[in-house]
């Protein structure tokens, strides 16, 4: 008899783990993430500075990087997960055995999840460790800070995967990875404060629940105005209207489980259907 799914899935995520073990890319984002903890608990000491007293402002800085760690995860290990199995023809060895392409989505997926989510839960243990001592207290909502992480990182893992399963090569799909999260994304979220227009709809607005999640009480939208410096050709200055939004924790949640469901499901059907 042939092993079950849940076995060959087992399979499938021993091996993707061995081949990140062996490979650079973990080695590197785990240095990354201490380097980073590092820099926010070295410099204030170095420059004469004291840290935040307040527990929830010390875990917020800290936190600080936590979008570009996710993105850089997803880019990492999930960007080429599908589009590598036939770029580099390794899907003649893998797609003959008698184990549904369903299976192999699967168990990389998890694989690719496994190592992301402890990137993550890495960098929280150092921030949650550096405030418990330096400060003395644990903020409030560290928990559901950390639960919005990761369903911040499932959705956009699974983005990843979309594309990996879209794009003909695996260069242009980290590319597209990185950049769609790391400046597209952002560009449309910043335009919207200035048309006034909110961005709920995207991602990367959508994260930062992960981090106002601190501030007690919630912060809501609020309008404000900034004056620029004279203009050249009337000599007068400028006044400029802006809007602060802010992302709505369920609606954000409604929004990031959406991306999630949909690019798993279509990434899952264009692998399918995908032919060497």
């Amino acid at each position: 008899m042939a092993p079950s799914s849940a076995r060959q899935i087992g399979t499938v995520v021993k091996y993707e783990l061995l081949k990140y073990l062996r490979g650079r890319r973990l080695l590197a984002i785990v240095l990354l993430t201490i380097i980073i903890s590092s820099i926010f608990l070295i410099v204030p000491p170095a420059i004469g500075t004291q840290y935040e007293k307040d527990p929830k402002e010390f875990i917020g800085q800290m936190l600080g990087f936590l979008g570009i760690l996710s993105i850089l995860s997803a880019t990492f290990f999930g960007a080429d997960a599908i589009v590598s199995e036939f770029e580099s023809k390794t899907g003649f060895l893998l797609f003959p055995n008698p184990i549904r392409k369903e299976v192999i989505f699967g168990g990389k997926f998890i694989a690719s999840a496994l190592v992301s989510v402890g990137t993550i839960a890495l960098y929280y243990a150092i921030a949650i460790t550096s405030v418990r001592v330096i400060d003395g207290s644990i903020p409030a909502n560290t928990g559901l800070s950390f639960a919005y992480a990761l369903a911040y990182l499932f959705a956009i893992l699974a983005i990843s995967y979309l594309f990996s399963a879209i794009m003909s090569s695996s260069v242009y799909s980290l590319i597209l990875t990185f950049f769609s999260f790391f400046l597209i994304l952002p560009i449309v979220d910043a335009v919207g404060s200035i048309a006034k227009f909110k961005p709920w709809f995207s991602i990367t607005f959508a994260a930062g629940i992960a981090t106002y999640i601190f501030d007690i009480p919630y912060p809501t939208d609020k309008a404000f105005t900034t004056t620029t410096g004279p203009q050249a050709a009337s000599g007068a200055s400028q006044t400029l209207s802006l809007t602060q939004y802010y992302p709505e924790v369920q609606l954000s949640l409604y929004v990031m489980g959406a991306y999630f469901i949909v690019a798993l499901i279509l990434s899952v059907l264009l692998m399918r259907r995908r032919q060497m």
